[in-house]
């Protein structure tokens, strides 16, 4: 005669189950945003060597777009730093790349393309004809956003080592391209500045990279730093 499970027998194993899900669900949480890093990474790096080869066809000068024709995200100080999003550049890499799904990040969802995380959103961009069949961007540059030509951060159409040698850098050390992250100090002065029908970055700051973002450098290698991300 085969016997039922009794009701303490399966609030038993309903309390392991719970157990075990408490335990490994942070694992898995854990592991999809390492893979989500990865993947960001590695977008990140193939979009630096479609820049390299851009640079190989162009007297090893940095892409130049007209001030007008930036996609710049809001101010993040009082100072007026800006972030200039991709899709402008998009054509100038695209040659050397084929693959547009590399200038996109994970980080951004579709529904993270509206709200205050559209500024993140680089629309590729011809002459200032914006055409997002053809792609978008969620990589920003605060040095190809720079528009005043005496800067030493100014990048667009200049070289790399120049560019190094003016902020006492060099190319192992500076970083140019990043994945979409708001810091928590810049909340005060700019929250109101991004926001979009009522939709504002958070106090604390904001990033799918635990606290940080991804980084291109002009050397070519990419890397995880740690920012102003306090949740």
């Amino acid at each position: 005669m085969r016997r039922g499970f009794t009701l303490i027998e399966l609030l038993v194993v309903v309390a392991i189950v719970a157990i075990l899900a408490a335990v490994l669900f942070p694992v898995f949480a854990q592991a999809k945003a390492a893979a989500k890093r990865t993947a960001c990474l590695s977008n990140l790096r193939q979009t630096g060597l479609a820049n390299d080869l851009y640079l190989n066809d162009s007297d090893d000068r940095m892409p130049w777009v007209p001030d007008e024709w930036l996609q710049t995200t809001p101010p993040v100080n009082p100072g007026g730093k800006r972030y200039a999003a991709g899709g402008p550049f998009l054509p100038l890499w695209h040659p050397y790349s084929k693959n547009t799904d590399v200038f996109r990040s994970s980080l951004l969802t579709k529904q993270d393309e509206s709200g205050w995380k559209s500024h993140f959103v680089g629309v590729w961009s011809e002459e200032g004809r914006v055409d997002a069949a053809k792609g978008k961007s969620h990589y920003i540059s605060d040095l190809l956003a720079e528009t005043d030509p005496a800067s030493p951060r100014f990048t667009r159409g200049r070289t790399p080592l120049s560019v190094c040698t003016a902020k006492n850098t060099d190319v192992a050390g500076q970083e140019w391209l990043m994945s979409p992250f708001f810091e928590a100090g810049w909340w005060a002065y700019a929250h109101g500045l991004w926001a979009v029908e009522g939709d504002e970055p958070p106090p604390s700051g904001w990033s799918a990279h635990n606290g940080g973002r991804n980084q291109l450098l002009f050397d070519g290698h990419v890397k995880w730093v740690k920012k102003d991300i306090r949740s």
